[in-house]
């Protein structure tokens, strides 16, 4: 497999589905703030769905 890069294209921020901020850094639609916030909650059952989302796109490993 081969990567083609293309210099003239720039990153674009994209929204948060949590805090709908725009972010560079974006993780299976939360921004790197809310993954944060996510895993600091004493509940951790929003972190867990976001887990789930996460293993749903990239694949368990």
């Amino acid at each position: 497999m081969s990567v083609t890069v293309d210099e003239g294209v720039l990153a674009e921020p994209r929204p948060c589905a949590r805090c709908s901020q725009p972010s560079l850094l974006w993780v299976a639609g939360r921004c790197a703030d809310c993954i944060a916030q996510l895993g600091l909650q004493d509940d951790s059952t929003e972190y867990q769905a976001w887990k789930n989302d996460v293993r749903e796109e990239f694949g368990r490993k």
